[in-house]
């Protein structure tokens, strides 16, 4: 029996099915199947009923999972306890593919040059990933956004600190105002950031709270082709400020919402996770350089 084959049941077990177990595992449906298979003949029983839609373990399978996240519990907090005396100190980030917006690229750049004796990796997975990745002390820190981030599990540092604007094309008619209003916006066509960004949930729900269900004609998780979409007068947008500054088109405005709807960019970590060495040398740079 391999940790692998237990670490795949397991995902296939939280996601529902194979294909999604596959997509968040980075490897084929073909090969999820073929571990599980390989870990039901060793173990002379099934441990999934495959002839429904979203899978349902057999009663066997019940009994074997919980030995399995047993098993995958005991393994990380060894990986975790014994990272300290790696010859070469590692450090393994994460995150939202936001990176150069909020230059975090620069910041990684500097950290190397004045450690180089660290191996550091960095990562762009979506928000899912990021959260499970940590849980699974498979990564020792991430890049995320702070809202609706659990504070009871993880202790963060604000990285940079933004706020909506809304971005109009230059031929629209709301192009010259000084500031806007989220309810004057109720019949407008909306151009939405897609859900790996973390923010369409937040922009749903302030639309929400303002009194309207958003009318959403284009989503997509590239701000240059929001600002594309807007441009064409085909919608209006809510969009991080700093977004917006990194990614402006000739053809589109900015304005100032009259409600403060922010998202923060944050540094997080488990609180319960022993930190390595590395990981609060990190931290420390960040707190000495970043923050302001």
């Amino acid at each position: 029996m391999k940790l692998r084959q237990i670490q795949y049941f397991l995902m296939v077990v939280e996601t529902g099915n194979f294909t999604e177990a596959a997509e968040e595992l980075y490897i084929s449906q073909s090969s999820v199947s073929k571990q599980i298979i390989a870990l039901e003949k060793e173990l002379g029983f099934r441990l999934i009923d495959r002839r429904r839609r979203r899978i349902a373990l057999t009663r066997a399978g019940e009994a074997f999972q919980q030995h399995a996240r047993a098993m995958n519990d005991a393994y990380l907090a060894m990986m975790a306890d014994l990272g300290v005396y790696k010859t070469t100190p590692s450090l393994a980030i994460l995150s939202l593919p936001f990176i150069a917006q909020y230059g975090i690229t620069d910041y990684l750049a500097q950290f190397r040059r004045v450690y180089p004796h660290l191996d550091v990796t960095l990562e762009e997975r979506e928000p899912v990933a990021i959260f499970r990745a940590l849980k699974n002390h498979s990564h020792d820190l991430a890049f995320t956004r702070d809202h609706y981030l659990d504070k009871a599990m993880y202790d963060d540092l604000i990285i940079a600190r933004d706020r909506f604007l809304v971005a109009v094309c230059k031929k629209h008619h709301l192009a010259n105002r000084a500031a806007i209003s989220l309810n004057e916006l109720a019949g407008e066509n909306f151009v939405f950031p897609g859900k790996s960004s973390r923010l369409d949930q937040l922009v749903l729900d302030a639309c929400l709270r303002a009194g309207f269900e958003p009318r959403v004609i284009y989503t997509s998780l590239r701000t240059e082709s929001i600002l594309g979409q807007v441009a064409s007068n085909s919608g209006v947008s809510l969009i991080m400020q700093n977004l917006f500054e990194h990614s402006r088109h000739r053809n589109v405005v900015g304005i100032p919402l009259d409600e403060t709807i922010s998202s923060n960019v944050v540094l997080i970590w488990l609180k319960d996770k022993k930190l390595s060495g590395a990981t609060r040398t990190f931290l420390d740079f960040v707190k000495t350089h970043v923050i302001q």
